[in-house]
């Protein structure tokens, strides 16, 4: 777990009624019983800090985030920003709201950050997106009514969490410091912070960087059918062969997490797979002669995790290297630079 300076700062103060078609939503602070009709209660847990419980399930709808006059409950989320952000310049609290969309409307998250006038870094620090880029087609969001960052302060699942958090882990917050409990994550808000610059090149950089330097190797076979060099059959190959020198350098072409770590395989031999995306995609690393991380440990582009080998089934020392998106095999040509 994160370990963080902190002060509570929660606000006192009650917010106000809302009615959204024909039900009222009363959200208590500090002192509602669980099973209340409210969205958001407090609970102090061991460590003596009162947290806002969002429980997703119960926050009002927004069925779209397209302008019309019968989307009520949209017309009553901006209004609601708004007189936030009207608020926080007159030097008054806010007020605390959450609501739920689910993008059926297919935008992008561009395209959703833009439409609920929130702040990109909210959006993203909120609902775990870790690149700009990222598909969130029917990816339910939770949406805010303040901008700020949401920092985990468990482990963090993705690259942009786990960079906030060591940004921010020696720091002392004492100011416009709220602490949330989301879906049973702990997170603490950090009212109208945005992203650094470092930050946020971060979050926009979505390019994968080649798994071996550019002038470190030569392909020495291709995604496709081919003749199995052992059998002599005619089998797809899932990936491609980067043939170079034993101890060539391997890198990690994305941040992730490592999924497997698997040492003499009689295939594979020493091999790596790797977990992008919360698992939308994978990456393998395959033949090496030594393996630098462990399961479950965190990686950032540009990592060595490995060295280049002969292990396993292999005529020479090569990088058999593959992209799967979704659990299936996708010709690394088209994600990567790869040179002919």
């Amino acid at each position: 777990m994160i370990s963080f300076n902190y002060v509570t700062g929660l606000s006192k103060r009650q917010p106000r009624f809302f009615n959204i078609f024909l039900f009222s939503l009363f959200f208590l602070i500090f002192s509602p019983e669980k099973g209340s009709a409210g969205l958001l209660y407090a609970d102090e847990s061991e460590d003596k800090i009162n947290r806002i419980i969002i429980e997703k399930d119960k926050l009002p709808i927004i069925d779209s985030i397209s302008p019309s006059r019968a989307n009520t409950v949209f017309r009553d989320y901006n209004s609601i920003v708004e007189s936030n952000r009207k608020a926080l310049s007159a030097g008054r609290e806010p007020e605390i709201m959450f609501f739920q969309y689910k993008n059926t409307e297919r935008f992008t998250f561009q395209g959703v950050a833009a439409r609920s006038t929130m702040n990109q870094e909210t959006l993203a620090t909120l609902n775990q997106i870790e690149n700009a880029q990222d598909d969130v087609k029917e990816k339910t969001f939770i949406l805010p009514v303040v901008d700020g960052l949401f920092i985990a302060m468990d482990r963090g699942i993705n690259s942009i969490e786990v960079l906030l958090q060591e940004n921010y882990s020696h720091q002392t917050l004492t100011k416009n410091v709220i602490y949330y409990n989301i879906e049973g994550r702990d997170y603490i808000f950090l009212r109208s912070k945005r992203f650094t610059p470092t930050e946020r090149a971060y979050f926009l950089d979505s390019a994968l960087r080649l798994p071996l330097d550019n002038d470190s190797y030569w392909v020495s076979s291709e995604f496709g059918k081919r003749k199995n060099p052992f059998s002599g059959e005619m089998k797809n190959h899932n990936g491609i062969d980067l043939a170079a020198e034993e101890g060539t350098p391997v890198y990690a072409i994305k941040d992730g997490a490592v999924y497997a770590a698997i040492e003499k395989d009689v295939e594979f031999g020493n091999y790596l797979i790797l977990s992008h995306d919360q698992g939308k995609m994978t990456s393998v690393y395959a033949h090496l002669s030594k393996i630098f991380v462990d399961r479950y440990q965190y990686v950032k582009k540009g990592d060595v995790i490995g060295l280049v080998g002969q292990t396993g089934k292999a005529t020479g020392p090569h990088l058999h290297f593959e992209i799967r998106q979704g659990g299936k095999a996708e010709d690394p040509r088209n994600r990567l630079n790869i040179k002919e």
